[in-house]
């Protein structure tokens, strides 16, 4: 039964992939709020997920720093079209400290790789997210998100259009010269 509704519920999700709807403020959730014991990340946007590459990608290893956060999946066009967007910005202001972290919906590692291979995305990629997913809100795939350096949402855009590149661009600029959203 489980296995149905995991699978109804990641078909669901892909289905809205590149679905542009209004924006989401992530929502705490109790298993999460747990996991982030002491309040030193935040809980409605905390995560720790397999690594497509091996181990854990978990934002409380980016403590005190400001992290965009990518959710894909390997096949939705939107997708491999915004991936090497993000690895443009990735390249660029990764080494100004911003730090990129793609998260796959789907439940297989060799998802997220072959996205990855597909796309030419070198940065950290995580994979099983659809929970993770659910607990940020979002509707469908593809969705950016920018933390800052508390992993409070700074912003979000949904979906993907390259008419949005500049907006992205502007919103990791101003978090990095530390300005207040607007």
């Amino acid at each position: 039964m489980r296995i149905i509704f995991l699978t109804l519920s990641a078909s669901l999700l892909l289905a809205a992939c590149g679905k542009k709807e209004s924006s989401p403020a992530p929502a705490a959730a109790p298993a999460q709020q747990q996991a982030a014991a002491g309040g030193a990340e935040n809980s409605r946007t905390y995560f720790s997920l397999p690594g497509a590459s091996g181990g854990k990608v978990d934002l409380a290893s980016y403590a005190g720093k400001p992290v965009m956060v990518f959710f894909f999946s390997k096949t939705c066009p939107y997708c491999r079209e915004a991936g090497p967007f993000v690895e443009k910005v990735y390249s660029k202001y990764g080494p100004k400290g911003l730090n990129v972290v793609g998260i796959c919906v789907e439940d297989s590692a060799e998802a997220a790789l072959g996205f990855a291979k597909a796309t030419g995305v070198t940065f950290p990629l995580a994979y099983g997210g659809a929970s993770t997913s659910a607990l940020y809100r979002t509707r469908g795939v593809p969705y950016i998100f920018l933390l800052d350096k508390n992993h409070d949402v700074y912003d979000v855009w949904e979906g993907y259009d390259p008419a949005a590149d500049q907006s992205i661009i502007s919103g990791v600029e101003n978090l990095l010269a530390g300005k207040k959203r607007s």
